[in-house]
């Protein structure tokens, strides 16, 4: 998401790409018309969050000792502390240094917001009633937050009405894409990523083939990669033959996405080469700082545009710039907010499970008491 924003900002044919026009120079249109738009991806990377996010809440429902009542406190904690945080950084990054459109400056800048007014301050912290572009990623976060109040709910459909649910999941989906409902069009994403939980062992013992250290295990893995890359790009490589014949692309390509960002999922567990890459070191950190990246880089890359101007070295500054405030970020806010959400759990579970004193026993319990002898 930090290269989607720093390169579409800082590169107009880029942009334009996002909407499926051409630019005049040929390697733009290779990032932008093939695979390697993958590096760069925006709205898709976003599903992916959120189909993973059903995922990782499903399977962590699935322990024996995952606790509802200590799961809200903890989860609205986990999620709305760091964006409170969040908000405060952004206001100073606005109250800081001046966002002023200068005459002569790139459309690109002008389209930035200048300010961070209380009323929009306001909507980003509640995450429920809309949000604003001041720091421009709240967005999918009223979604996250959706879902995660309404996990029963698509554990009971994943757990009791799998393929109806699905079916209405899948139609769902298309029809809110088709007429631009949000709440049609992100919320069954997530029934994606619980229905994968549901039934990952039977997913990992179909894909044991990836597992056997065989030649052939790992020519079948960098083949699904294949694939998975060309179904998160498939709106890049199809749409605009899909626009020539009257198709609406996002609608037709969006079942391609989807089954593209579970059989990733799938394939960076099962794959070994696929699963020591992603357990580096460098990009075990990166994804322990992500959800700081993703809260803090817009507004830090606004603010370098307004200082510095649009251009490859205000690329690099915004990118090293939002990874630096990313990790103090992390280590100043988002993680001390984590330990207290596990202690908030922890807290309602002691509570549940502290007997009550013998004088505040039920009338059922006094009575049953009557009836033992003695």
């Amino acid at each position: 998401m930090l290269l989607y924003h720093v390169l579409a900002l800082n590169w107009a044919s880029l942009q334009n790409g996002v909407y499926l026009e051409p630019a005049a120079n040929v390697w733009a249109n290779v990032l932008i018309f093939s695979p390697a738009h993958i590096v760069w991806l925006g709205a898709e990377a976003v599903w992916f969050f959120f189909v993973l996010s059903g995922f990782v809440l499903t399977k962590a429902a699935a322990r024996p000792d995952f606790y509802l009542p200590s799961y809200y406190p903890s989860r609205l904690v986990r999620l709305y502390g760091p964006v409170l945080l969040a908000i405060v950084l952004a206001w100073l990054t606005y109250t800081l240094v001046p966002h002023v459109v200068e005459p002569g400056d790139p459309p690109a800048i002008a389209g930035l917001p200048a300010g961070y007014p209380l009323g929009d301050i306001l909507r980003d912290a509640t995450l429920l009633g809309g949000t604003s572009t001041s720091i421009g990623v709240l967005w999918s976060l009223q979604w996250e937050v959706l879902f995660s109040l309404a996990l029963p709910v698509y554990l009971l459909l994943v757990r009791k009405y799998p393929k109806s649910a699905t079916a209405v999941a899948v139609v769902s989906c298309l029809v809110g894409w088709a007429n631009a409902d949000q709440v049609l069009s992100f919320m069954p994403m997530f029934f994606f990523g619980a229905l994968l939980a549901q039934y990952w062992e039977r997913v990992c013992r179909a894909f044991s083939f990836l597992r056997n250290g065989r030649l052939s295990s790992h020519a079948w893995g960098a083949v699904l990669v294949a694939l998975a890359a060309c179904g998160l790009t498939s709106y890049f490589l199809l749409g605009r033959w899909l626009g020539s014949v009257g198709a609406p692309a996002r609608v037709v390509t969006l079942p391609l996405v989807m089954a593209a960002i579970m059989l990733l999922i799938i394939v960076s567990v099962n794959w070994p080469p696929l699963s020591r890459l992603l357990s580096t070191r460098g990009l075990v950190f990166l994804g322990t700082i992500s959800f700081s990246l993703y809260l803090v880089h817009r507004p830090i890359m606004i603010m370098v545009a307004f200082l510095a101007g649009i251009g490859p070295m205000p690329a690099i500054l915004a990118i090293v710039a939002s990874v630096g405030v990313a990790i103090g970020f992390y280590y100043v806010a988002e993680r001390p907010v984590h330990r207290l959400s596990r202690r908030i759990e922890r807290s309602v579970r002691a509570s549940a499970a502290t007997p009550q004193p013998r004088g505040d026993s039920t009338a059922a319990e006094a009575a049953r008491a009557d009836t033992l002898p003695g």
